[in-house]
């Protein structure tokens, strides 16, 4: 994540020296990668410098500067400053002029629509085009410039289709057909399947949702009326269709990671507010919303004795509660009884138990507060029955002179078929093969080894004696149920009967049995 300095102190008081700060983000989670002055990079003014943080996959919510803005008010004690849009409607409602249908909740569990009349594109405000040059984003014109802006400064992605350009006035929110195709605003013709979600008008696809736009919807010089657009799409869609179609942008890596559902709204109104001062036009009355009611998040109860029994140190009730609400979670009531609840902010969907606000705790706190010797009592792990098994098996085994052996858990009908399996049920079979020819899922360990044994001897002349500790996959009587994945121990060995005999009756000793 690219921080501009001087975009940065738009939201929190930045005072502080800066390499102190990049320490300090560095171990609170926020890894400080680089920094860039004027002089590495033309595209920063002389007072700026752009600072890059490596931002963990469950910290979304920094994904923009408000969020890096945030974390800083929480760690040095200040204020945090966001802006409050505000929007002067026109009397038209929004209803009247554009309709929205969602038939793929799935993928998009909230869609939001403004419609913007009567603007003039044209270039975006120098102080705009410069912050966005400071964190390497091109620019465009007024209206992209604004959405990237907005995406930059709070992490949620917006797009702007050309209303005119929408047929019926219509967007559905729907599964791709097909085979149907699409051609996003790099000018690329992409082939999409029913397992991508798609923003569509009445009669085709607009944009492959959380990835990139059309190109016949996009903004244009010649665009006078607008819709704005502010999602949620879910990470595992917007992942699988980015990969599949090797398509991905700085909209599908936040929405991967996650936003937060109820600042959609809040970046709706700002970038209509930016998008009205620098390109006129006038913002319809209301939002079109699908999903209105965003489920409050379950309370976590917190109990002040685990502090000192997971980070080793006591850290007193108030600061404890100082922190919590300063990242944003809600109480009612007081940690000083030794317990209490607390709901995480809609922008950390990270934080569901206890050990997630205690490790916020401990990070904010700082962990280079927490003394290397802290008492933090160490339980001893005990072993699992079948691992103590495994241990004795494989000790006997190559105690006896055999080698362990790993081979693949598929194999080709041939060997599949060469010796008497467990069952007499057909073997699973994978939807494509992991080795060339191989989709049988080993029903035995035997031609597995046999066969390690022959290639073993093909290529150093070695007559290996092996053995393997591994699973087989049964198939149940029913299709309904899972098959059964069972541990074996397979041996092939050239010694004679007495040897082999010999080896079979130390396991039982071994084992007990």
């Amino acid at each position: 994540m690219l921080v501009s300095w001087k975009w940065l102190a738009r939201y929190v008081d930045l005072s502080m020296d800066r390499e102190e700060l990049e320490t300090r983000l560095s171990l609170s989670g926020l890894n400080h990668e680089s920094t860039e002055t004027p002089v590495e990079n033309p595209n920063l003014s002389a007072d700026d410098v752009c600072v890059d943080l490596e931002v963990t996959s469950n910290r979304g919510d920094c994904l923009g500067h408000i969020g890096v803005a945030r974390e800083i008010a929480v760690l040095y004690g200040t204020e945090l400053k966001l802006p409050e849009p505000k929007l002067d409607h026109s009397e038209l409602p929004v209803q009247s002029l554009l309709s929205v249908e969602n038939k793929f909740e799935e993928a998009c569990p909230r869609y939001t629509a403004r419609v913007i009349q009567g603007v003039t594109v044209g270039p975006s405000p120098d102080w705009m085009q410069s912050a966005l040059r400071s964190v390497g984003i091109g620019v465009v014109n007024n209206v992209v410039d604004a959405t990237n802006y907005v995406m930059m400064e709070c992490g949620q992605p917006l797009h702007a289709f050309d209303y005119a350009s929408l047929a019926d006035k219509k967007i559905v929110i729907r599964a791709a057909g097909d085979k149907e195709s699409i051609t996003a605003i790099d000018h690329r013709q992409y082939e999409l399947d029913p397992t991508m979600c798609v923003i569509a008008d009445s009669t085709h696809a607009c944009a492959v949702a959380g990835v990139m736009g059309g190109a016949d919807s996009e903004v244009t010089e010649s665009t006078t009326d607008l819709v704005i657009e502010a999602a949620v799409f879910a990470p595992l869609s917007v992942r699988r269709t980015a990969r599949s179609l090797k398509l991905h942008s700085p909209s599908s890596f936040r929405f991967e990671r996650r936003v937060d559902p109820v600042g959609v709204e809040w970046a709706s109104r700002r970038v209509c507010e930016l998008i009205v001062q620098s390109a006129g036009g006038k913002v319809a009355e209301g939002m079109i919303d699908t999903a209105p009611e965003i489920p409050a998040a379950e309370a976590i109860v917190l109990r002040l004795s685990q502090i000192p029994r997971i980070l080793g140190i006591n850290i007193g009730a108030d600061e404890v509660e100082r922190i919590l609400r300063a990242l944003g979670c809600q109480s009612d009531s007081k940690l000083s009884a030794g317990a209490g609840s607390f709901i995480a902010p809609s922008w950390r969907h990270d934080l569901t138990r206890e050990s997630d606000l205690i490790e916020e705790v401990a990070r904010i706190h700082g962990y280079d507060k927490i003394p290397e010797d802290s008492p933090i009592p160490v339980a001893p792990s005990s072993k699992r029955m079948f691992d103590s098994a495994a241990e004795r098996i494989r000790g006997v085994l190559t105690g006896a002179g055999l080698s362990e052996a790993m081979t693949p858990s598929v194999v080709t009908a041939k060997l599949d078929q060469s010796l008497s399996p467990w069952t007499k049920r057909p073997a699973l079979m994978t939807q494509t093969a992991m080795l060339k020819g191989a989709k049988s899922l080993r029903r035995t360990l035997m031609p597995s080894l046999l066969q390690a044994r022959a290639n073993n001897w093909a290529s150093a002349s070695v007559a290996a004696d092996l053995f393997e500790i591994a699973h087989i996959y049964l198939p149940s009587e029913s299709a309904d149920e899972l098959p059964d994945e069972v541990y074996t121990v397979g041996v092939v060995s050239g010694g004679d009967f007495f040897s082999v005999k010999g080896v079979v009756e130390a396991l039982c000793d071994a084992l007990g049995t």
